[in-house]
């Protein structure tokens, strides 16, 4: 184990600059004047020899997590485009195109067709995570309506609502907010926020979105009416593969992959949950800056 946490963070920072010479170099100085020569000569190369290994260390790693990026790119279009070609099928079907299909068929197709879209979703969530990890992501920033890009996709979340029999609700204030963002992951986190809100819902139950704005940023938060959270399992909220779900229907990597979407646009995601009175999970994103 690295006994000197701090000198790990300086070399993987100078990696991409001359930070390393700013920070060391007085140091450096200082000891060749109160150390014996040799000494200072030994403890020169000690360092050389620790900063030589944290950079092929750090070099690994980023290899790694490219590795690991294009192999969940694979992956992900390999499931992908069989798991779209059965939701087509299944939303023919369902539209009768074929032929007319009975009550209990139709129950069928519709739950094939919306675990479709939810193994898709899970699908892009694991390729985008990747790709942010690995520094291999690439916004695309642009000047977003906030209350535009909600409005969208509540739109798209409503017939999955209806079939849980659960209301989504919109407040949104007068004056869009706009921020600098790229929209495609500012809606992939309204999706997983909302989904997320709605398996913590009752049938029946209501989830509402609101958008907010201050002085200094905007926040979209997402309150269900569930059984909330108890301390236990809010710590468990944001770690990949645990669901707090009571239906457990959920792998948890849409909240990890959120929360990874607001630190790259420099916000945050909090958290106000209370047991047995719901939860309310806000995106906090700063004002429009220029692109």
């Amino acid at each position: 184990m690295n006994k000197w946490p701090w000198l790990a963070a300086v070399g993987c920072a100078a990696l991409s600059g001359p930070l390393l010479v700013d920070l060391v170099g007085p140091v450096w100085a200082a000891l060749t004047v109160l150390l014996p020569t040799g000494v200072a000569a030994l403890a020169v190369r000690e360092s050389d020899r620790r900063f030589a290994a944290l950079s092929a260390e750090l070099g690994e790693a980023r290899r790694t997590a490219t590795a690991r990026a294009d192999l969940v790119a694979a992956v992900s279009h390999d499931v992908r485009t069989p798991l779209a070609m059965v939701k087509v099928a299944a939303d023919l079907l369902l539209q009768g195109t074929p032929g007319e299909v009975n009550d209990r068929q139709r129950r069928f197709l519709t739950t094939i067709s919306d675990q479709t879209d939810q193994t898709i979703a899970i699908a892009e969530d694991l390729l985008v995570q990747a790709r942010i990890e690995a520094g291999a992501f690439t916004a695309r920033l642009a000047a977003v309506d906030l209350n535009r890009v909600v409005a969208d996709a509540v739109r798209g979340l409503r017939p999955l609502a209806e079939q849980r029999d659960q209301r989504i609700t919109v407040d949104l204030p007068r004056l869009p907010p706009v921020v600098t963002a790229d929209e495609r992951l500012i809606t992939r986190a309204i999706v997983n926020l909302s989904t997320n809100a709605m398996r913590f819902t009752a049938n029946g139950g209501m989830v509402v979105l609101r958008v907010i704005s201050n002085d200094d940023s905007a926040v979209i938060s997402v309150t269900d009416d569930g059984a909330g959270m108890t301390p236990e399992a809010r710590e468990k909220l944001f770690r990949p593969f645990v669901s707090g779900s009571p239906l457990a229907d959920g792998t948890g990597l849409g909240l990890v992959l959120t929360r990874q979407i607001a630190l790259l646009h420099g916000g945050r995601l909090l958290v106000d949950t209370t047991p047995r009175r719901g939860t309310t999970i806000m995106l906090r994103l700063p004002h429009r800056r220029n692109p």
